[in-house]
């Protein structure tokens, strides 16, 4: 598989849940309803299209401003570790930045997990009330915009891993011209432990191979998803250093 497929789909996957607006320099997603979410709020700038960096860094701060929302800026990660490069002008135009390690973890070996018998997973196909409540009870309310707009999403695809008939946990994704991406796993803080995101990661690898989804990547966000995605069969093949910035 091209990594480089994986790097586009990272800078553009917002555009199947968040407005956007396209600029020489990058895009500007944004959600004046979902201003939580840094997923929908947040720009995405390019290196090799930059002819003046400070207009751009300016014109970014203009445009969030405007629609009362704190400007946050993502590299492209077509652009390895760019930020740190340019850390100095991001800090004299009033931005904070940082370097974040993303780990792209590619299908390398055999799905070893071990499902909960008494974890039931079935595909969404409709979004209802009792799917809302999972992000509810994860206290993560600012997702329950982002994942039903990705439901409505023609190529989404959406796994509930229930136990006695109620939804605790959700995995949820996408698949793009390039590739097929792992948006988000969660599960209630309340039926954690339980081999819920387990069941879920299962059942996800085993539907790929059936459906001949050849194409798939995640990066796990912590520790706990890592380990269940590499039980999986799921390594890290590339770390990219992923720069950010916010407004101060």
């Amino acid at each position: 598989m091209n990594l480089t497929d994986c790097y586009l789909e990272e800078d553009l996957f917002p555009k199947i849940f968040t407005n956007y607006e396209e600029r020489d320099y990058g895009i500007l997603f944004y959600n004046t309803e979902n201003k939580d979410s840094f997923d929908s709020n947040h720009a995405v700038i390019y290196k090799d299209k930059i002819q003046n960096l400070q207009q751009v860094l300016s014109d970014i701060a203009e445009f969030y401003k405007a629609k009362g929302s704190r400007p946050i800026i993502y590299q492209s990660m077509l652009d390895d570790n760019w930020f740190d490069e340019i850390k100095d002008e991001l800090s004299a135009a009033g931005y904070k930045s940082w370097i974040e390690d993303q780990e792209y973890m590619l299908l390398t070996g055999k799905n070893t997990i071990v499902p909960n018998p008494e974890i039931q997973v079935c595909k969404v196909e409709k979004w209802d009330a009792t799917i809302e409540n999972v992000f509810l009870e994860a206290e993560e309310p600012w997702e329950i915009k982002v994942a039903q707009k990705t439901l409505e999403c023609p190529t989404a695809w959406m796994f509930a891993a229930c136990l006695n008939g109620k939804p605790v946990g959700l995995l949820y994704g996408h698949i793009s011209e390039k590739a097929c991406r792992v948006d988000y796993l969660i599960v209630s803080k309340k039926h954690r432990k339980m081999g819920a995101g387990r069941a879920l990661f299962y059942t996800y690898v085993e539907w790929c191979k059936k459906m001949g989804i050849e194409n798939v990547y995640i990066w796990p966000d912590g520790e706990t998803p890592k380990k269940i995605y590499q039980e999986g069969g799921y390594s890290v093949v590339e770390i990219r250093k992923a720069g950010r910035a916010v407004m101060e």
